[in-house]
């Protein structure tokens, strides 16, 4: 997560708070570099400044499953992909 801080296009600036995902291990140099980069496509200014708050490691945990589960095909050996339609009924 980050905090970013833009000049307005007239006057003052604006600024807001955003995150960023991966999939590796970033040091805080590669952080700052894509916080930028995503600011500047995301605001369309390069101008920006940033400042990490910080970085999380985020994983999922099955807390409970529900019979219905076993309804989702998770892989298909068929060679013929079909599509599927999940229905919540």
């Amino acid at each position: 997560m980050y905090k970013y801080r833009c000049p307005g296009q007239w006057w003052g600036s604006y600024e807001g708070l955003r995150n960023v995902y991966t999939n590796g291990q970033l040091n805080d140099a590669q952080a700052i570099s894509m916080a930028k980069e995503d600011i500047k496509k995301s605001a369309g200014n390069s101008d920006c400044g940033v400042t990490l708050l910080v970085k999380y490691k985020l994983s999922i945990e099955s807390v409970k499953t529900y019979p219905d589960i076993t309804k989702i095909p998770f892989s298909d050996p068929s060679k013929n992909p079909r599509s599927m339609n999940l229905r919540l009924d």
